[in-house]
């Protein structure tokens, strides 16, 4: 049920979840928005949905222009903190009792390898 993840299907899934990452953090990024500049100009999903467009014959839009790449580039420094380091996931692994030869299987490397790179956050 859970080994059987593979191939494509896996790609899917895994893509997915950076999907729904990179959503998370765009309306994370725009909340800041709303707090400073963009104030009063909707909420966070309206903001985030006007960002993606760049619709420039949207009134909004004159006020967003100046900060758009300073919010893809925080964009960017979320997803770049938690999406590409398991550590949360690893140390969760180990608390419900997967070893690390079994999280190395799962993550395509060598024990000695995760517990080189996760053992100072695991403990």
């Amino acid at each position: 049920m859970f080994d059987d993840l593979v191939g494509d299907e896996l790609m899917n899934a895994s893509r997915s979840v950076v999907d729904a990452g990179l959503e998370a953090a765009r309306l994370v990024a725009a909340k800041r928005l709303l707090a400073g500049p963009a104030v009063g100009l909707g909420k966070p999903a309206a903001l985030v949905e006007l960002l993606m467009a760049r619709d420039t014959s949207d009134d909004r839009w004159e006020r967003l222009e100046p900060f758009e790449q300073r919010w893809a580039l925080l964009v960017v420094r979320l997803m770049d903190a938690r999406v590409k380091d398991p550590s949360e996931a690893v140390a969760d692994a180990r608390r419900r009792g997967a070893t690390w030869a079994t999280i190395a299987a799962a993550l395509g490397v060598t024990a000695q390898a995760v517990h080189g790179r996760f053992r100072a956050v695991v403990g």
